[in-house]
């Protein structure tokens, strides 16, 4: 069971996450360039400078506003105390540094960033100061596993062509975000509780930007998007937010729930010398820590904890707290989407075409000790699948090797079949499933994204080689064409480039102006109305070279996971 898990943590965490191969830089492009602005908020007054996009149009640009009070010392592992005030003017036209994250790199572990990371970056295309309209705001969370990421690789040059206002942050991560004993004690979500404070500061504030406080829409991808999902049911984000946009992530994928919290933070206590049952003794020694202790004891724990994490999460994200009146999550996601518990805004959310593409090789490095899943199929059931019966596990995991594999084995599958089950479990299953059941209660429109493109392609080379032979588009990919990275090919190499970016920009920001992305027909979408999701089938838009729409996506497949689940499952399910 070790080795076979082992397999799968691995897969989830150095493959899929879009931030380990990031830059260390702390900024992108020249941000002390362009002339300088000011704007008065009740925290301070605030420099900014005023940069240009590729088409000459200005924007306006102000980073590292501190939103919390820096949570060290005796703020550790607390819930985020909204900053006050500042004095003089404060400098925002450089970054912040990076919550302390986890990054992985293939086989090689570090750790980089601080605990004081509590700040916000502010991008408009209108002048604070001649405000002719309020413009749709763009809240953006950034993903990887919740236990990497920063806000200082989003470049929002694209967006910034539209009138529209953007905000990105960083929330804390790892241990310091979401270290849970699931007591009163340690009850975790510190990261999601950070976000709350960021969306608050951002209703409060946003209007001096030219942004409209009641058109905020939450977005995210992978991690980021999951956590747009627990925000949709979180009673702390009420009326905080308009629409949610949600990219290759859910609350219902396997990886985002930790549900052997306690379990890891003990660990991490054994990792630091105290050996004790006592939550409250455990939090007072966390806080003596210093930070260096505490980055290896963070890799020491993550690496011990992968073989349970295939079936309970990864070992740092979100937990389901006690009640409280502070609790962030109190009830899984499914029963809550399933039942309309949910805050109901029109969603947007979707996958790209083979989000484990770029996984080829690490799946050929592991394909020797894939035989232990032909020698007991029954590894193949998660256990949030809640499926008792060992003879049921064994039958589901036959059919589910009988599903995707020709020949009816792991070691013989090819690697388009491999990273097909890989897809679909980890992602195109939970994804799917979110969408039909938050349709029952509000608009819900469904993408595919299928450009690849050389931006695309130098994403996936920096990640490692991959099989060309695969098909689709990789996790992560098409945040190149909405996002400016400084890793990224300076400028578009064809035509067909700049037109998928110009494609999903608008897109994007007709949602979050309308909550509908395509209003009305346009020639930039062949004159293609988006459907939105409606009954079990999954209507989508297709954003490929071409755009078109379509019915029943996958239908054979989400059929035969939804005869799984009839057949053999019982609920409540944590995740699906």
């Amino acid at each position: 069971m070790f080795e076979i898990n082992n397999i799968c943590l691995y897969i989830f965490a150095l493959g899929y996450l879009p931030y380990v191969f990031g830059s260390d830089s702390d900024s992108f492009g020249d941000i002390s360039s362009g002339d300088g602005i000011q704007i008065k908020l009740d925290s301070g007054i605030l420099q900014g400078n005023i940069k240009r996009t590729v088409d000459a149009r200005s924007w306006y640009n102000f980073q590292g506003i501190p939103y919390a009070v820096p949570p060290i010392g005796n703020l550790r592992f607390r819930d985020p105390v909204p900053f006050k005030k500042w004095n003089g003017i404060l400098n925002a036209t450089k970054f912040s540094a990076s919550c302390v994250e986890i990054r992985v790199r293939q086989s090689t572990y570090s750790v980089r960033g601080q605990e004081d990371c509590l700040y916000l970056n502010v991008y408009s295309s209108q002048n604070p100061h001649t405000i002719e309209k309020l413009l749709p705001v763009m809240f953006w969370i950034y993903g990887g596993s919740f236990r990497e990421g920063s806000a200082d690789i989003y470049g929002p040059d694209y967006l910034m062509e539209k009138d529209v206002v953007v905000v990105t942050f960083n929330y804390r991560l790892g241990v310091f975000g979401f270290l849970s004993t699931q007591d009163r004690n340690l009850p975790g979500n510190y990261g999601m509780k950070d976000i709350i404070l960021a969306l608050k500061w951002t209703k409060r504030n946003i209007r001096k930007f030219g942004g409209d406080p009641d058109k905020v829409t939450i977005a995210g991808e992978s991690a980021g998007a999951a956590a747009v999902g627990y925000l949709l049911m979180s009673k702390q984000s009420k009326n905080l937010f308009s629409q949610a946009l949600m990219q290759s992530g859910s609350p219902l994928c396997p990886w985002a729930l930790n549900q052997n919290a306690r379990k890891v933070a003990f660990d991490l206590g054994l990792s630091l010398g105290i050996n004790t049952n006592s939550s409250a003794a455990l939090l007072h020694f966390l806080r003596t820590v210093d930070l260096p202790n505490a980055h290896q004891a963070m890799i020491r724990v993550n690496v011990l904890n992968f073989p349970d994490s295939y079936n309970n999460g990864g070992p740092f994200g979100p937990v389901i707290e006690p009640e409280s009146e502070d609790a962030f999550l109190t009830e899984d996601s499914y029963r809550a989407y399933k039942n309309g518990d949910f805050h109901k805004v029109p969603v947007l959310l979707g996958i790209n075409s083979q989000e484990s593409k770029f996984l080829y090789s690490l799946i050929t490095t592991l394909r020797p000790i894939l035989f232990l899943y032909d020698i007991s199929p029954s590894l193949l059931v998660r256990t949030a699948m809640n499926i008792s019966s060992i003879e049921d596990k064994r039958i589901v995991g036959t059919k589910i090797k009988q599903h995707y594999f020709k020949s009816e084995s792991f070691v013989s599958a090819t690697d388009v079949e491999l990273a097909e089950f890989f897809s679909d479990d980890l992602f195109v299953r939970p994804i799917t499933k979110t969408a039909q059941l938050l349709a029952r209660h509000v608009p819900v429109y469904f993408y595919i994204y299928d450009y690849e493109g050389s931006r695309g392609q130098a994403w996936i080379n920096l990640t490692g080689k991959y099989n060309r032979h695969i098909k689709g588009v990789g996790h992560a990919t098409e945040l190149w064409y909405l996002w400016n990275p400084i890793w990224a090919p300076s400028g578009f190499s064809n035509d067909e480039e700049k037109l998928t970016t110009q494609r999903l920009v608008t897109l994007w920001t007709n949602f979050f102006t309308y909550g509908n992305p395509t209003p009305t027909t346009v020639k930039i979408f062949n004159d293609t109305k988006w459907p939105r999701v409606k009954g079990p089938n999954i209507d989508f838009f297709y954003i490929g070279r071409q755009i078109r729409s379509g019915r029943n996506f996958k239908g054979n497949t989400l059929r035969f996971w939804n005869s799984i689940y009839s057949s053999y499952s019982k609920g409540p399910f944590l995740t699906y």
